[in-house]
């Protein structure tokens, strides 16, 4: 440990003084989860964007490889990434990852069709009833993970986009999903009439944080920990983080070939 926190702080003093130059290479599984992650979208999404620049910052380069949740989740824990981009908060990595510090935070909610007579909703227990889907391989949140675990009219689906699909053909009655993606995926992907048969109930289901994942099997695991936090840190200390979170807003970030109007959220 002592080597570890001496060899740590030598590295800081170099990356202080020559941040604007690379050392270092790593390679992250991402996902398709538009506007946060997306290899099609400027800076590979907004969260990619500040992981990116977090790490440039204490001179790391970074490259992502897409792929499915369960995908990346998989090659990191077998060491084939550095790193996996991103993750909502849940207890249930830290069995096989390194958390980071909050990347962002943000709000899931419960899509679910016009039709169905519920706006709001009080407790888990109250949708028991109801046929849910859920993404294959997501967590969510420590409590939906195990609220998913207990109920048995839960139909898993391969993309939120499949979710948003299901809800509105009737095929399950409720969706969780992050609130900005929902509304994303619905306005670029979705017609008019699509989103008229949809809703998002009230309250939040919860607001999240979301972290960057490392995987503790590989030996560089504490150092990338610790490299990440401090550009991360030195991003927000710098305004950045608020600076992208108003580009995200304003839809810089969006498929230059599929543009979304932000105005209308």
């Amino acid at each position: 440990m002592k080597n570890f926190i001496l060899m740590l702080s030598l590295l800081f003093a170099v990356v202080n003084n020559a941040s604007a130059h690379a050392w270092r290479t790593l390679t992250i599984a991402t996902t398709e989860y538009p506007p946060y992650t997306s290899t099609e979208m400027e800076h590979n999404g907004y969260i990619n964007h500040i992981i990116s620049e977090a790490f440039l910052r204490v001179g790391v380069k970074v490259e992502y490889q897409t792929m499915s949740w369960e995908d990346a989740v998989a090659s990191a824990k077998d060491g084939r990434y550095d790193a996996v981009s991103y993750a909502n908060f849940t207890r249930v990595y830290n069995v096989d990852f390194w958390q980071s510090e909050p990347i962002t935070s943000e709000s899931l909610v419960f899509t679910a069709s016009e039709e169905l007579p519920l706006d709001q909703w009080e407790s888990l227990q109250q949708l028991e009833q109801y046929k849910i889907g859920v993404t294959k391989g997501y967590a969510y949140t420590d409590e939906l993970f195990a609220f998913f675990k207990q109920v048995p009219n839960t139909v898993t689906v391969d993309t939120d986009k499949d979710g948003l699909n299901a809800v509105i053909a009737n095929e399950i009655q409720l969706f969780p999903i992050d609130e900005l993606t929902a509304w994303y995926l619905l306005e670029r992907d979705f017609t008019t009439f699509d989103r008229d048969e949809i809703k998002m109930l009230r309250p939040f289901i919860s607001t999240v944080t979301t972290h960057l994942l490392i995987p503790r099997s590989s030996e560089d695991s504490q150092l990338i920990l610790a490299l990440f936090n401090k550009g991360l840190r030195v991003l927000a200390m710098e305004g950045k983080l608020d600076r992208y979170k108003t580009l995200l807003r304003e839809g810089y970030y969006q498929h230059p070939d599929k543009p979304v109007n932000f105005d209308r959220r």
